[in-house]
C-alpha cells in the first residue's frame, strides 16, 4: 500500500469508528483457535451507534455475541483516532482487568493492525498502554482507578460488581465532562435487585442520558 494510499485509509478510519472495525480489527475466535477480521453483524453496527451517540450505556450481554469486542475495539478506535484519548477499563479483579488490556483482547487487536497503522507505545505494561500520540489505556479492578477522568470508562461484568453504584459515582466527572461510561454484564443470577439491574431497568424508561441495548 502507497502512503497515499495509507493516508486515505487512515482518513476513513478516522470519519468512521465501523469502516476501522470492519477492516482493521481481529478478534479471537474460541471454535477455530484463531483470529478473524472483525465483520460486524447488523445488530452489533446498531449498538456501535448507541455507543457513540450516548454518554451513558447499560448492555446486558450473553455469550457468543462479541459485545466485549465491540466496546474494546470502539476504545482502540478513540485512542488511535482521537488523541489523546483516556480509557479506563475495570473489571471485578486485577487479573481480568488485565486481560482485557493484554494480548488476548485489546492488545491483541492492536497488534494485528497493519504496521503502518500500529501505534507506537511509549508504555505498554500490564496495566497500562500509552502511546506516543498521547492516548492512554489504563485497567483496573473495580476497587481502585477511580480518581482518573476519561474519555471512556469500560465496567466489563458490571452486575458482578459488589459497589457498582460508589465506582460510578467516582468516575462520574467522566460523563458530565463529555466522557462516555460503559457498563457491560452477563445477568447475575443470585443478585436480582443489584446496581446494574437497577440502571438496566431504569434504562427502559430512559430520557436519552442512558440508552439499553
Amino acid at each position: 500500500m502507497t502512503r497515499d494510499e495509507q493516508l486515505a485509509e487512515a482518513a476513513k478510519c478516522y470519519r468512521s469508528a465501523a469502516y476501522f472495525i470492519t477492516h482493521y480489527c481481529h478478534i479471537y475466535d474460541a471454535t477455530l483457535g484463531d483470529w478473524i477480521p472483525f465483520a460486524l453483524w447488523p445488530e452489533q453496527r446498531r449498538t456501535l451507534d448507541v455507543v457513540i451517540n450516548n454518554l451513558l450505556v447499560v448492555i446486558l450481554k450473553a455469550r457468543q455475541l462479541g459485545l466485549t469486542w465491540l466496546v474494546l475495539a470502539y476504545a482502540l478506535w478513540l485512542v488511535l483516532f482521537r488523541p489523546a484519548a483516556t480509557v479506563l477499563l475495570f473489571s471485578r479483579r486485577d487479573d481480568e482487568a488485565m486481560y482485557l488490556l493484554g494480548d488476548e483482547r485489546l492488545g491483541g487487536m492492536a497488534r494485528r493492525l497493519p504496521e503502518w497503522m500500529r501505534p507506537r507505545a511509549t508504555e505498554d505494561s500490564r496495566h497500562v498502554w500509552a502511546l506516543a500520540n498521547g492516548s492512554v489505556v489504563r485497567a483496573f479492578p473495580t476497587g481502585v482507578g477511580d480518581s482518573y477522568t476519561a474519555t471512556l470508562a469500560i465496567v466489563d461484568e458490571a452486575d458482578l460488581v459488589p459497589d457498582l453504584g460508589r465506582l460510578m459515582r467516582a468516575v462520574k466527572p467522566t460523563i458530565d465532562g463529555g466522557g462516555r461510561m460503559i457498563l457491560l454484564s452477563r445477568a447475575n443470577k443470585s443478585a436480582p435487585e443489584s446496581e446494574f439491574k437497577r440502571i438496566y431497568r431504569a434504562a427502559r424508561m430512559s430520557d436519552g442520558k442512558r440508552i439499553l441495548v
